[in-house]
């Protein structure tokens, strides 16, 4: 996969979390992870597609809202 393409998504994923006011902290309990790990996958590191599927339904948003580049 392209780099771009995981920092997009995890721009993606930062500006869903920051509108619904909510903290990478309360993410990553919510999705049973660590804050650090939020942290990863909003600057780009590669997650998993069940990662993805619990964020999303935090953020209430359909996984694929995750995915999408504009």
């Amino acid at each position: 996969m392209d780099k771009d393409f995981h920092k997009k998504v995890g721009k993606n994923i930062k500006n869903l979390r920051e509108k619904r006011g909510i903290s990478q902290f309360k993410l990553a309990i919510e999705t049973n992870c660590t804050p650090s790990t939020i942290a990863g996958i909003e600057s780009g590191i590669n997650t998993t597609l069940a990662r993805l599927q619990a964020i999303a339904k935090v953020l209430e948003v359909e996984p694929y809202e995750l995915l999408k580049i504009d």
